[in-house]
């Protein structure tokens, strides 16, 4: 299985053969539908519905059952289909043959042609927009990095306190935030009562939660990353009138996580950091309008391919469900449009996309890419570093 990233986008798009098989599906991780097979049987599906296509392009039977042997082989997997995340994308040509999962549902579709179709893919090239995630209870601390597509544990084994026992040591601790005394004795034990106020807990706390704030000061230096909390309720406003990182998010996600699979902990945390993934794009639509009426934007796709090839593009926006068909010569730089999406015919909006890629550009797939007032219809707009 396979990352997807920049990278791995790039690498499917220079892949070339007479039939490249390229299917999307959503996927599911709990539920009815992982009980009932739902998803093995969407792909069955789909796996029949190409085998039919391959045979109406005169492949013998062996050839085509030789395609299809390693999609054939996932649908007896059972343990694949127990591990799924919201979508599954898969890829086969003659001497090829990976799965992506997606942490985002795709629309479900196939293609067989002589390119791998890159166009569900292009939401994963937008700028990573990373955040930290901090989960901290009863089980100890951890912390991961994250975007809207990944999640990843960040190593912490020091600087960090490994769980409150290394401030509450001569206490037990949950017992006394739930007021009852701990047995004991000693210089300890003058501290240990029913009616131990809440003052006290809450220093305490303090404590604990100081030492973590010097680990993730020590971890993240000078980052601009959010930062978000996880954890009970009770502890988030104490642990920020310590706090010293300066981007904590304003809110953070309350409750039990000690049990949480950090996908759900994803999941969840993407939800609440909705903005934070727009901002960057906002702020390159904002620099578009700014410089509208100039030589710096265009929203002609001949125009934008030629700029492509040429490393002119600094943004490009993409409609998501937009695709223009045709020919584009690299070295002529000249477009021929067509209608269909004959074996024969590119993908030229996804190939504009590429180009910008390959030559350090932006990529943003948008629901709208009409960025000004009264703009007619359009499906694809650049803006231009020169």
């Amino acid at each position: 299985m396979g990352v997807l990233n920049k990278e791995t986008i790039l690498q499917l798009s220079d892949r070339q053969d007479a039939h490249c098989i390229s299917i999307f599906i959503p996927t599911h991780r709990k539920g009815l539908e992982v009980n009932e097979g739902y998803d093995r049987i969407r792909l069955k599906n789909q796996i029949q519905q190409i085998r039919a296509e391959l045979q109406s392009r005169a492949l013998n039977h062996s050839e085509v059952e030789a395609l299809l042997l390693p999609l054939e082989e996932l649908l007896g997997n059972t343990q694949f289909w127990r591990h799924q995340s919201e979508g599954l994308a898969l890829f086969r040509s003659q001497n090829y043959f990976d799965y992506f999962h997606s942490p985002v549902p795709f629309e479900e579709q196939y293609q067989v042609a002589n390119r791998f179709l890159i166009n569900p893919l292009l939401p994963f090239v937008q700028p990573a927009s990373p955040y930290y995630l901090l989960r901290f209870g009863k089980k100890g601390v951890s912390l991961f990095k994250a975007d809207r597509y990944s999640i990843a544990e960040v190593d912490i084994n020091e600087g960090f306190p490994h769980s409150i026992e290394e401030v509450t040591q001569y206490y037990d601790f949950e017992e006394e935030l739930q007021g009852r005394s701990a047995s004991g004795g000693g210089v300890a034990a003058m501290h240990r009562s029913d009616d131990m106020d809440n003052k006290h807990k809450d220093h305490l706390l303090a404590d604990y939660f100081r030492l973590i704030d010097q680990g993730i000061k020590n971890k993240m230096g000078t980052e601009n990353a959010p930062l978000l909390l996880a954890s009970v309720e009770y502890y988030q406003p104490i642990y920020r009138q310590v706090n010293s990182y300066p981007f904590l998010h304003a809110s953070g996600l309350t409750g039990n996580f000690d049990h949480t699979q950090p996908e759900e902990l994803h999941r969840m945390a993407n939800e609440k950091l909705g903005d934070h993934f727009v901002a960057t794009q906002q702020q390159r639509v904002n620099q578009y309008q700014n410089n509208s009426g100039t030589d710096l934007t265009s929203t002609d796709l001949r125009q934008i391919l030629d700029a492509a090839v040429t490393g002119r593009i600094e943004t490009l926006f993409i409609r998501e469900d937009a695709q223009v068909w045709g020919r584009f010569d690299e070295e002529q730089l000249t477009a021929t449009i067509q209608g269909d999406s004959r074996q024969d015919n590119d993908p030229l909006i996804d190939r504009a996309a590429l180009l910008t890629l390959r030559n350090g550009g932006e990529v943003y797939v948008m629901e709208d890419v009409n960025l000004l007032a009264n703009e007619q219809p359009v499906m694809v707009s650049a803006m231009f570093r020169y």
